[in-house]
Order: structure tokens, then C-alpha cells, then sequence
């Protein structure tokens, strides 16, 4: 029997642990199920579940599915999880402000060009062209505005509909995903050590932590590749955690060392331990005074079992166009190429195909030791579901995870078949900026309407008042109050206009305004 292990690695949202894991593994089952391959699913349990807990306990690798292949042999696949929304910074009110500030001073973002790699051969991103770099500060002004809108708008309509207990799950939905999304990039590319008390993260910056966690679930999947336990091993990710997994293929084998405790190192196999001469310099993490100054990490034996990479909802690209320290590449081979399969949905506003990294201009591209593949796939009908759906089964024989089936298989000597489009790319296209300009329009009406109400319920009170107490002492006040009412009898169409302007007008004078500040103070603050 064939034994591989599955590293899947969640992107961004609040999920608990083991959630990813299960829908992964959930749809594989079904999809094996459709295909009549006799699978059987095994959930191994941990210790004993507390009286009157939520749930039980599982194993650091707590699922695995068993199937028979077409010849008839059969395969099973152990899956383990990298979860790491729990690093999340703690909820308040100081964080929140720094996020909106954050979001709406996107467009003024300076762009990091590392200085020449302190530790040979690695490579960054190279430097955008002009146009290049005024069409990513138009795209991140329209996120700012977006976003602004959503503040005004989004928020309100999600605290109304709470305060008379009325449940939008798809408000909720929309909420949920720009906060998450943009929370959790502004974690992983904070330039600041933590504050908060958190164990994982004290004294370091949030994304050590999370790569810190890869790491070391990597290097123990690899090490049952070279005890016989496994026959290899693939890594499935998504959406930010596809940044997680890169920075952990393309870290240094000097640096590597510095995210185990010493009983992980020490326990290593000397196969997987090699020498390093002539790394200088500080690093994040910091290097632990239990390792010598020229232990390393083997990258050909650690790599050794992996037969693919799969991401799914990338936003690599856009990493590489505004941290590119953050995305470097280790260019050195490991002996063989691995295939690097990532699928992005034409409607997924987060993903896109990946071109700004070093590599080859061969068939697929070669960035470092992986070999891309880009994929669009035309799948989704809406933006909303875009980002979130790639794993959902069906009966349509060329979804997603059918063809990952016969990629699991068939190893290295399989080539991954795009899967089929559910709709024309043309009309994906077309509904992907439809969505955008009608969604951004409706956010402007809202918010209109919001401000329009708010407006016309102050006037109706101010009147009131007046009328009470006010007029009966001052005769100047009815000039006012005539006012006053005749605002608070306006239809919201006439006004729609005029406070829909207002709304754009202030609207580009906050996101101009933050993006000069956050430009000038990263300028001063990152010489």
C-alpha cells in the first residue's frame, strides 16, 4: 500500500483548528466516493474530552483516507494540518483603529526594495516599471474605497440588522471577508515586534511565529519520508497561507534551525544536518546559542518526499509587488523539480496568476526548485463564493478535486490536468467587474442613504426641540425651524446626488491624506 501525507495550510479567517483540514479531506472522501473507489476514512483521537466539552481531542495528525486506485492497488493519504489563526492580535478597540488607518492608507505604501541578500544565493522580486507601479496604487485605491465605503455603509447596515436582531448571513459574509483578509495581511506584513503577552510571539513579529509552525510540522511529516512511514508527501494551501508555505519552501538552510527547540534539531537524523560557512549577519528568529555558527539544515534530504505544492487563491503576486523582502527565493536546486500548481478563479478578487518572481522563461517556470503551472479556472458564479469554494464537490467529473486524485496517484511522473470551466472565462470576466463596479455603487447608496437618515432624523429633533422650547423665547428661530422642516420633508432621491458627491469627495481626501501620511512616516521610519 502507497502511504502519502497531506500539509494543508489555511489561509485567512478566524477558523478553529482542524476546520480546514476536515473540509479537505470531507470533499476528498466525497469525491472518492463518486468515483466509486471504495474510500474509508479513519479519525484518530487524542485523549480523553473533558466533561461537557464542546468537542473531543485529536492527534497532530488526526484523519486519514484510504482508496483504491484504478489498477486496484491501494493509496492512503494522512492529512496534517498548519493552523495559525489563534496568533491573531487581540481584539480592541487601539488594534481596530490601526487597521482602518492601515486599510484607507493602502495607496501610499512604500515599497520595500530589499539591499543585496545577506545570505547567498537568495533573491528577491524585482522592481516594478512605472506604469507597472501606478497600476498597483490605482488597484489599492480602489480597495481603500472600497473599504471606506464599507465602513460607512457595511457596518452600520450590520450593527442595525443586530440591534433588531435581524441575521444577513450574506452581509456577515462580505464583512467578514475584508476584515479577515485585509486583518490578516496587515499581521503578516507588520514590520513590528508584538506587544501582547502571547508566548509564540513575544519579542518577534507575528509572521516568525506563523512560519514558525510550518516549519516544524514540515520537518516532522519529512522526517517519516525518511524513516519508510511515508512514501512522500504533498502541501495544499490557500490563500495567505500560500505565502506561509512559500516563505517556508524558500527558506535558507542556515536559517532553518532557528525555528526548532533544540529537542526537534537534536532528534534529527544526520542526513537531514549539514554545514553552512560564511552566514553573518541578524535574523529573524534569532539564532539559538545551542546551535553551532555552521549548522544547517539539508534541503535535498528535507525536500526529499515532496512531490507537489498546490495553491489555491494566491495573493503571492501582491506580495511580491509591495513586500518583496518578505517573498525572497532560494534559487539553489534540490536535485529534481517539483511541480507548483497554483489555480486562481477569474472572479477571485484576492488571487491571480503568478509572474513577478525570478525564474526561468521556460514551460513551466522554474522559481527555485518549483516548477509552475498557472491555472485560471472559470468556476464561480459570483465574487462572493470566488475565494472560498475551491475545494466544493459536485457531480461534474473535471471539478477541482477529481483531478487532484489522479495527481495524488500518479507522483511525480503525473502532470496535473487543469480542471474544467463551469462557465465561459469571457462571461467570468464580465461578471468579475460587474460585480465590482455594482457592488461599489450599491455600498455608495447605502452609505447615502445611512448619512441621508441620519441627517433628516437630526434635523426632525433639532426642530422639535426648538418648536418646544426655543421659538417660544426666540422669534429669530423660526427662520430655522423652517428650514429645518423642509429638510427633514426631502426625498432621498433628491438628495442622492448631492450626498453620494460628498460621500466620494471625502471619501478621496481620506484615503489622499492617509496615504501621504503612512508614505512619509514609512519613508522616515524604514531608511
Amino acid at each position: 500500500m502507497e502511504r502519502i501525507g497531506m500539509i494543508v495550510v489555511h489561509g485567512v479567517g478566524e477558523q478553529g483548528c482542524f476546520e480546514h483540514l476536515e473540509a479537505i479531506a470531507s470533499n476528498l472522501y466525497k469525491a472518492l466516493q463518486a468515483e466509486n473507489r471504495q474510500p474509508h476514512i479513519q479519525i484518530f483521537p487524542g485523549g480523553q474530552a473533558s466533561r461537557g466539552g464542546a468537542t473531543g481531542t485529536w492527534k497532530e495528525s488526526p484523519v486519514c483516507v484510504r482508496w483504491k486506485k484504478e489498477s486496484g492497488e491501494e493509496i492512503e493519504a494522512s492529512f496534517w494540518e498548519v493552523h495559525w489563526a489563534d496568533l491573531d492580535l487581540p481584539r480592541g478597540v487601539w488594534n481596530w483603529l490601526k487597521l482602518v488607518g492601515w486599510a484607507l492608507a493602502m495607496p501610499g505604501v512604500r515599497r520595500f526594495n530589499p539591499p543585496a541578500a545577506p545570505i547567498p544565493p537568495l533573491v528577491f522580486p524585482g522592481p516594478l516599471s512605472r506604469l507597472e507601479a501606478m497600476k498597483v496604487r490605482l488597484q489599492l485605491f480602489a480597495v481603500s474605497f472600497l473599504f471606506f465605503l464599507i465602513l460607512l455603509s457595511v457596518d452600520l447596515l450590520y450593527f442595525a440588522c443586530r440591534r433588531f436582531y435581524f441575521q444577513a448571513a450574506w452581509l456577515s459574509h462580505i464583512r467578514g471577508l475584508i476584515y479577515d483578509y485585509l486583518g490578516d495581511v496587515k499581521l503578516y506584513q507588520d514590520g513590528f515586534n508584538r506587544e501582547d503577552e502571547a508566548i509564540e510571539t513575544v519579542g518577534e513579529r507575528t509572521r516568525v511565529a506563523i512560519q514558525r509552525r510550518m516549519m516544524r510540522v514540515l520537518t516532522r511529516v519529512a522526517r517519516k519520508v525518511a524513516c519508510g512511514k511515508l512514501d512522500g508527501y504533498y502541501i495544499l494551501s490557500h490563500s495567505l497561507g500560500t505565502v506561509v508555505a512559500f516563505n517556508t519552501l524558500m527558506e535558507h538552510e542556515w536559517i532553518w534551525p532557528h525555528y526548532l527547540n533544540e529537542r526537534e534539531y537534536r532528534g534529527l537524523p544526520s542526513a537531514f544536518k549539514r554545514t553552512y560557512v560564511g552566514a553573518t549577519g541578524s535574523f529573524r528568529p534569532s539564532r539559538p546559542s545551542w546551535l553551532g555558527p555552521t549548522d544547517a539544515i539539508n534541503r535535498d534530504v528535507l525536500f526529499s518526499g515532496l512531490r507537489g505544492w498546490l495553491t489555491l487563491g494566491s495573493p503571492l503576486d501582491k506580495f511580491a509587488a509591495l513586500w518583496p523582502a518578505i517573498v525572497p527565493t532560494h534559487p539553489a536546486p534540490i536535485g529534481r523539480g517539483v511541480p507548483w500548481v497554483n489555480v486562481a478563479d477569474k472572479q477571485d478578487i484576492v488571487a491571480g496568476p503568478i509572474d513577478l518572481f525570478p525564474g526561468s522563461t521556460a514551460s513551466p517556470k522554474r522559481v527555485g526548485f518549483l516548477e509552475l503551472q498557472n491555472i485560471a479556472w472559470a468556476d464561480q458564479w459570483t465574487l462572493l463564493t470566488a475565494h472560498t469554494r475551491y475545494w466544493k464537490t459536485d457531480q461534474t467529473p473535471g471539478r477541482l478535486i477529481n483531478r487532484l486524485l489522479s495527481w495524488f496517484e500518479g507522483g511525480l511522473a503525473t502532470p496535473f490536468i487543469p480542471p474544467q470551466n463551469r462557465i465561459s472565462p469571457c462571461c467570468a470576466t464580465a461578471l468579475f467587474c460587474l460585480a465590482c463596479v455594482g457592488g461599489g455603487l450599491l455600498a455608495l447608496v447605502a452609505a447615502a442613504f445611512l448619512f441621508w437618515s441620519l441627517g433628516t432624523g437630526i434635523a426632525m429633533t433639532i426642530q422639535w426641540v426648538m418648536s418646544k422650547w426655543v421659538m417660544s423665547h426666540f422669534a429669530m428661530a423660526s427662520g430655522v425651524t423652517t428650514w429645518l422642516q423642509q429638510m427633514g420633508d426631502t426625498r432621498f432621491l433628491d438628495c442622492l446626488l448631492p450626498v453620494s458627491t460628498v460621500i466620494l469627495i471625502t471619501g478621496a481626501i481620506t484615503i489622499i491624506a492617509c496615504s501621504l501620511i503612512r508614505y512619509v512616516w514609512e519613508w522616515w521610519t524604514w531608511k
